[in-house]
């Protein structure tokens, strides 16, 4: 029995060896793959839940410098050759609140306003001289000079100094509207600075009023001509003296001085007072000392030579006529804008005043532009309200064949004195404009857009 028990105590102790060498293997297994976990890099594994809200949150979205996809791009990627678009949205800004605009004015409507100052009436300047006498006034060539001259009579004939046309072989004539005329001299003084021109296709044309004694001293004056053949060149000044007295080539009697300056190319041009728009005298010279001061004829001093001459023209054998080619009659863009600025000048001193109609020798007699023009000047005119115009543009010009259109905007102010209110009123119209046998500008009519 001791014997069996000795056994099985070396059996038992052979066991224990056994199970503490393999606890062993496994404690040293263990340890070793812990290590393994430890240092080596974790499996891929799909990202967090929050990244992938932010990712789908940005696909799609527009902006400018790059281009979210709705997929992961990796770090450290770089980027794809070319512009790319940044697609992120725009982090909202605080709302601007704007105030709104004033309303703009529109065509042919009136609106109240407050200026400064009311509106007050254009005076009798320069600009209305122009406007009224231009269709008077023409620019005179000659083989020799180049001058100026006006209107005298309905006979067609044109007033202008002897020493433009003296020994000429021709003369052509252009108006403001840039039509030429051939004219030939039907009398010319040997003695005085004056001669008379017939143009044939003027006959029926009216011509401005004339004085029929000297002026004023003090008086204000505008010449008008076309100096270094500048045409409607206009010069405002005033009376200095009369009875001036020169000799030179001419005899220059009882000259009308003026501050109103002439220069090479005016000779010729009316002298207008600027108060009754009254032809005062022929603007003829310049004294070199004296620049600043012109010298006219006084008109009422050769009426009765001009009008001898009238009714005993010179007479000219054929082969002795020289008619040389002139342009015929034509449109011009910047022509008739400058037509339809000068209408709207006059206007507005028709509005004021009643008995101021020069802005009919704009409209074509009979026709429809005279009666639409006239009905509105009649439509306006109100004895309490003061007009002026503060701006026209000429929106577009279409030149035809026999006629051309004008689109203008015309802005008109005015004050009414009974209700002591400003108002400024917007009017676009379209002018169809012709050109009438006298070679200048109409208005055959005129519609409101």
């Amino acid at each position: 029995m001791n014997s069996r028990r000795a056994n099985r105590n070396t059996v038992g102790q052979n066991k224990k060896r056994i199970l503490i060498f393999l606890l062993s293997l496994i404690l040293i297994a263990a340890v070793g793959i812990g290590s393994y976990l430890l240092i080596a890099p974790p499996p891929e594994t799909a990202p967090p839940a929050t990244a992938s809200v932010k990712q789908e949150a940005f696909a799609g979205k527009s902006y400018s410098g790059f281009q979210v996809e709705p997929k992961e791009v990796p770090e450290e990627t770089a980027p794809a050759e070319g512009t790319v678009e940044d697609t992120r949205e725009e982090t909202p800004e605080e709302e601007v609140v704007e105030e709104p605009a004033e309303k703009p004015v529109t065509e042919n409507e009136v609106v109240v306003i407050t200026p400064e100052e009311p509106v007050e009436a254009p005076e009798k300047d320069l600009s209305l001289m122009i406007a009224n006498a231009k269709t008077h006034v023409y620019t005179l060539y000659t083989d020799l000079e180049q001058g100026s001259g006006f209107l005298f009579n309905e006979q067609g004939d044109i007033l202008t100094n002897a020493h433009v046309v003296k020994g000429a072989s021709y003369v052509t004539l252009k108006n403001s509207d840039g039509q030429e005329f051939n004219g030939h001299v039907i009398g010319i003084s040997e003695t005085e600075d004056i001669a008379l021109v017939r143009v044939k296709e003027l006959a029926g044309k009216q011509p401005m009023p004339m004085a029929s004694a000297d002026p004023q001293v003090g008086t204000n004056v505008v010449a008008i001509g076309s100096p270094e053949d500048q045409a409607n060149t206009a010069t405002e000044g005033e009376v200095t003296a009369t009875g001036a007295s020169f000799s030179d080539t001419f005899e220059y009697v009882n000259m009308i001085e003026s501050t109103a300056i002439l220069k090479k190319g005016s000779s010729g041009g009316p002298l207008i007072d600027t108060e009754n728009e009254q032809i005062l005298g022929i603007n003829s010279i310049i004294l070199e000392d004296s620049p600043g001061i012109g010298y006219a004829i006084p008109i009422h001093t050769v009426v009765g030579q001009l009008n001898e001459w009238v009714s005993n023209p010179i007479e000219y054998e054929e082969e002795d006529v020289v008619l040389p080619d002139v342009k015929d009659a034509y449109f011009d863009e910047e022509l008739l804008g400058s037509f339809i600025q000068s209408y709207y000048e006059l206007i507005v001193y028709s509005l004021n005043e009643p008995e101021l109609t020069y802005y009919h020798a704009y409209l074509l007699p009979g026709s429809e532009g005279e009666t639409e023009g006239v009905k509105r000047v009649i439509e306006r005119t109100d004895a309490n309200k003061v007009y002026n115009i503060n701006e026209v543009q000429i929106m577009n010009v279409e030149i035809g064949e026999e006629e051309s259109t004008i689109e203008a905007t015309a802005e008109y102010m005015y004050h009414d004195k009974a209700t002591n209110e400003t108002f400024s009123e917007t009017e676009t119209t379209v002018f169809t404009v012709v050109i009438d046998e006298y070679g200048d500008y109409q208005i055959k009519s005129m519609v409101t857009k």
